[in-house]
């Protein structure tokens, strides 16, 4: 089950878009999210998610708000990241669903990402990030 990191912003006016998808990309993104939902079925896994989130909302809210200003007309729908961490604990690979225009923005920027190292290398996690709309 796919939790959610909530992200505070500010009401935007924007256009709402439909993300559009490559076959490939879906591909990817499952196999993403089936590797992600195994990872996180261990305690260590699951230990290692939670923190993870946690670092992420601390971290990323800002980058969240400043892709939301800067990206135009971005949908303001939830979405979720995908994260593979490399064995030293950098983010190594970043696929997103939905692929919104907010979403890419934040794509972009968690690449490199330094975090915690994982119980492995090539680990994936699931972060699901909820908009709030005040």
């Amino acid at each position: 089950m796919r939790s959610m990191v909530a992200v505070g912003l500010a009401a935007l006016g924007v256009l709402w878009s439909s993300p559009v998808h490559s076959g490939v990309q879906e591909d990817a993104v499952s196999a993403a999210e089936s590797a992600a939902e195994t990872a996180a079925g261990t305690p260590e896994g699951k230990r290692f998610k939670e923190a993870l989130q946690q670092a992420f909302g601390r971290e990323h809210g800002t980058t969240i708000q400043r892709c939301a200003s800067k990206t135009r007309r971005p949908d303001l729908s939830d979405f979720h990241l995908f994260l593979r961490v490399d064995g030293a604990g950098s983010v190594d690979q970043v696929l997103v669903e939905p692929s919104t225009t907010l979403a890419a923005c934040v794509q972009k920027k968690l690449v490199s990402w330094k975090t915690s190292v994982p119980p492995h290398a090539s680990f994936w996690v699931d972060i699901g990030v909820r908009m709030k709309r005040k």
